[in-house]
């Protein structure tokens, strides 16, 4: 049985994060991760000001990764143009769309240069172990094998479908109505978008969103109604390009025409957009960050930077604890004082982010009328301030989150 200060589940972003400083800082830590290639797992890949900073304040080379930048956004509605806002994060180049697997294995590689890093790739988390009704380690199990994890610290950063959500059976705050997001690649549009460009597009009860990404692709994304997804599916990829095009700016319907023609189209999957948080973060010994504690939805892509930003403020409160043998109220005492530090950011994102899928979906003759009265207000200034101001704070964080140990 190994054993360990700190045992995380979940290699993604914030969990190999929180690994490579736990590790740097003389801290025992096993990283679990049930992937054997990062890149059959879809994660979170744009990378906002916010978490450029954590993964610089961890030494990490960003230019180490495959990425692209966007460099200018644009609202479409009814196939015109409404907006072409001037974004600041954006014209500076701060908001990346980098490589996950990259990104990953990166990350791995740096923390593997640490003697008291031991990482566990292609296990799955299989339940947690007790002492005393404390959790205090966790089984993992790679195909037949199996094997035991002990840990002072339990630290789920599993996702969206957390196993030790699941078994601590958490007590969850969810925001309704949240809508499913169709993903799907093509060809990146030159002609339509020259340099490197992204757009929002309104349709009625539903939206696109379409990002440059680091291979050369439009990374696009069609919000439509939670669970409407099988009627799509019997039409086939045709009829619902063909949805998509109608309702689009005429250069971008060319080009996706062109690409089904093309069978240049990459395979749909649909991700559930779920927003919600656990009430309380801690549980049993055992903590949740990331996905597992706040699920983010695709709005304002925020999932990745959050969970860096969990993975600074956790070790912060943490490093300096397990330099000695901490009491389980010490612990526990650290685990509420990381919440208490990052709730107010988190609750502040998903309450922006809950309501754009469900206006849209909602209020096709509201949308009909602000969208007209929003073209005459990005021309004042005031209007255009406040906008900013809610762009940078998102897009750089709304509370000082710094790497302290």
């Amino acid at each position: 049985m190994e054993k360990v200060d700190v045992a995380i589940i979940g290699g993604g972003p914030g969990g190999a994060t929180l690994a490579n400083i736990l590790a740097s800082r003389g801290v025992s830590t096993a990283l679990i991760e049930r992937q054997k290639d990062f890149s059959k797992e879809f994660r979170g890949e744009g990378l906002m000001p916010s978490g450029k900073a954590v993964l610089e304040q961890i030494g990490f080379d960003l230019d180490d990764v495959d990425y692209r930048k966007v460099e200018e956004m644009n609202l479409f509605y009814k196939g015109q143009l409404a907006a072409n806002p001037e974004i600041e994060f954006l014209k500076e180049g701060e908001f990346r769309w980098v490589s996950q697997p990259q990104l990953l294995e990166k990350l791995i590689e740096k923390a593997s240069g640490f003697d008291n890093f031991i990482f566990y790739r292609g296990y799955k988390a299989q339940d947690l172990i007790y002492n005393k009704d404390r959790v205090d380690g966790v089984v993992i199990t790679d195909g037949n094998k199996e094997a035991s994890i002990k840990a002072k610290v339990v630290i789920g950063f599993d996702g969206r479908n957390s196993m030790v959500r699941r078994k601590l059976n958490f007590e969850v705050k969810e925001y309704k109505l949240q809508p499913d997001v169709l993903w799907f690649k093509i060809p990146y549009p030159e002609k339509f978008l020259p340099g490197s460009q992204a757009f929002f597009s309104l349709f009625p009860k539903s939206f696109l969103v379409a990002v440059p990404v680091y291979d050369q692709k439009l990374q696009v994304g069609w919000i439509i109604p939670a669970g409407s997804y099988g009627e799509l599916k019997k039409k086939g990829k045709e009829q619902w390009i063909q949805y998509i095009k109608e309702k689009s700016p005429s250069g971008f319907a060319d080009h996706l025409q062109k690409c089904l023609d093309e069978n240049s189209i990459s395979d749909p999957f649909i991700l559930k957009m779920t927003l919600d948080r656990v009430k309380k973060w801690s549980k049993k010994g055992a903590l949740l960050l990331g996905d597992a504690a706040h699920t983010m939805n695709a709005v304002g892509g925020q999932g990745l930077n959050i969970a860096l930003r969990d993975a600074v403020v956790c070790a912060n409160h943490l490093v300096p604890l397990m330099d000695s043998n901490p009491s389980n109220s010490s612990l526990d005492k650290a685990f509420e004082a990381i919440e208490k530090e990052r709730i107010e950011e988190v609750t502040k994102v998903q309450e922006i982010q809950s309501r754009p899928p469900k206006f849209i979906a909602q209020n096709v003759l509201m949308v009909e009328i602000i969208v007209p009265v929003l073209k005459l207000l990005f021309k004042f200034n005031f209007t255009d301030n406040l906008r900013k101001e809610l762009i940078e704070r998102m897009s750089r964080g709304f509370t000082e989150v710094k790497l302290k140990v």
